[in-house]
């Protein structure tokens, strides 16, 4: 049977606007996928019998979040079809999605136009009949002639691209996204166009991406700085990576490093490392959601969020000057030490007295930190510095780290817990690129936590908390891109 005959979705009456002249309702859901042996090949009716599952909590999502006046919500990545399937296995999952910039189609009330659509059928109707902009992750599957002189065309003579696709309050499909990144996923055909993407709303302008893409220049510093776009739509599948890419932690700093608004939807299977999702503002997080446990199904957030004007093109200066005090020769040089922290070599020097100014240098880089704790120390924090390539993007990173033992080589670990306070701190780097995230992450009730806004402040050049936190000290850093001295990429690797 169909699964549009299953749906039983009820038309609702037209709800109010959640969005003033000041601010707009965004939501995110977190979400745990029903499990799913992910390399079998299945049919196309299987296939939909399986995604109908996810839909349905989909559908019960929209509609609670239609009830609070939400104006936009954002799905995970992944979170209809589950992740990692071989190609074969993925190919019953995927649709054909037409290019909504070269026709207009609302499948909610034309579902016959293309075969084998079901799933956006779904997706329209859920938009429409909850009167709200929808964002979600499918698979798009486009046909090509791998006979023809085309050299890019696979063998199976189609592309399968992990797509995101936006729908309006009427249902109209407006934008689709084909991920140029990717991260390890061999089911999918990077995006041939590596065209970027965006689409317009009442309340403002949004980009849309996905996941690892947020590493690179294209699509993320050609949307948010190059074209000025302040809002972010995010469906992910984020795997923590510590201890400075942690979910909660970097997408949060990339809200306030771009000065934009980012809602990032997760998955939530804590076993694998994907959880934490958030609605994040460039002043700090308006709601976030991160639980290690495995039972929880994931979390719908909320949160009224501020509208931000366009701001016009920008590109970065290079030629940086060296932040003041930097090289004061009043700084402490204590001796550093190296460890592998995702799978680089940082050098760190241990923070072994209860106020101190320290630096350390890596290659170009030089970080200090002036800091202060409520007491002695009784676990191990280190400063770390780092300048240079990751696998094929060039970084930067000075930060204050809670090493996850006594041993000084496991600094670059991180922790997952934290007893000890700060009540003053701050950093500085000499960065050789205006695109700096800064990065806090606490620790409390058994979890990380974040910084409510107003307790910290950044710039491009510092990042500090003059009257620390009331909770214990993870990561205090700043972790910055050169998109310039990026590589060409040979593989997609994070960790």
């Amino acid at each position: 049977m169909l699964l549009a005959v299953t749906l039983l979705l009820t038309s609702l009456v037209q709800k109010n606007t959640g969005f003033n002249d000041h601010t707009f309702r965004g939501a995110v859901f977190e979400y745990a996928p029903s499990v799913l042996n992910r390399t079998k090949v299945v049919s196309r009716a299987e296939a939909l019998k399986y995604m109908r599952g996810n839909l349905l909590k989909y559908k019960e999502i929209a509609e609670e979040a239609s009830r609070k006046l939400v104006d936009i919500i954002v799905f995970p990545e992944d979170g209809i079809t589950h992740y990692w399937h071989t190609r074969q296995s993925a190919r019953s999952y995927l649709e054909f999605i037409p290019d909504p910039k070269k026709e207009k189609w609302n499948s909610c009330n034309d579902p016959h136009r293309y075969p084998n659509t079901e799933v956006q059928h779904f997706l329209s109707c859920l938009a429409k009949n909850n009167s709200l902009y929808l964002v979600a992750n499918i698979g798009d599957v486009q046909p090509c002639n791998h006979n023809s002189t085309s050299k890019t065309c696979p063998s199976d003579g189609h592309f399968q691209y992990n797509t995101d696709v936006v729908y309006d309050g009427n249902g109209m499909l407006i934008a689709k996204y084909h991920k140029i990144n990717l991260f390890h996923e061999h089911m999918y055909d990077p995006s041939t166009s590596k065209e970027v993407v965006h689409f317009q709303t009442p309340f403002g302008t949004f980009a849309v991406f996905t996941c690892f893409d947020v590493m690179f220049r294209n699509p993320t510093e050609i949307l948010l700085r190059e074209q000025g776009i302040r809002n972010v739509v995010f469906p992910t599948g984020w795997m923590d990576v510590l201890p400075f890419l942690a979910a909660i932690e970097f997408h949060s700093a990339v809200a306030a490093g771009f000065g934009v608004n980012y809602l990032a939807a997760n998955l939530h299977i804590p076993e694998y490392r994907f959880q934490g999702s958030g609605i994040y503002s460039p002043n700090g997080a308006l709601a976030y959601y991160y639980n290690s446990t495995v039972s929880s199904k994931g979390k719908l957030l909320i949160a009224d969020v501020p509208i931000l004007d366009n701001h016009p093109p920008y590109l970065p200066n290079q030629n940086r000057p060296v932040p003041n005090g930097m090289m004061d020769h009043n700084i402490r040089n204590p001796p550093s030490f190296r460890a592998v922290t995702n799978r680089d070599f940082y050098n760190y020097v241990a923070l072994d007295k209860a106020t101190d100014h320290v630096r350390v240098c890596h290659n170009k880089l030089c970080c200090i930190a002036y800091y202060t704790t409520t007491k002695n120390f009784t676990e191990l924090f280190a400063l770390a510095a780092y300048d240079g390539l990751h696998s094929s993007y060039y970084i930067q990173v000075c930060g204050i780290v809670k090493c996850k033992t006594y041993n000084r080589s496991s600094c670059g670990e991180g922790s997952k817990t934290s007893t000890t306070f700060f009540s003053h701190l701050s950093i500085q780097g000499t960065f050789t690129t205006d695109f700096v995230f800064p990065e806090i992450l606490l620790y409390g009730n058994g979890s990380f936590q974040l910084s409510p806004p107003g307790n910290w402040s950044y710039n491009s050049k510092m990042l500090q908390a003059p009257k620390g936190f009331d909770k214990p000290l993870v990561t205090f850093s700043m972790f910055s891109r050169d998109y310039s001295r990026d590589r060409i990429r040979t593989v997609d690797i994070l960790g």
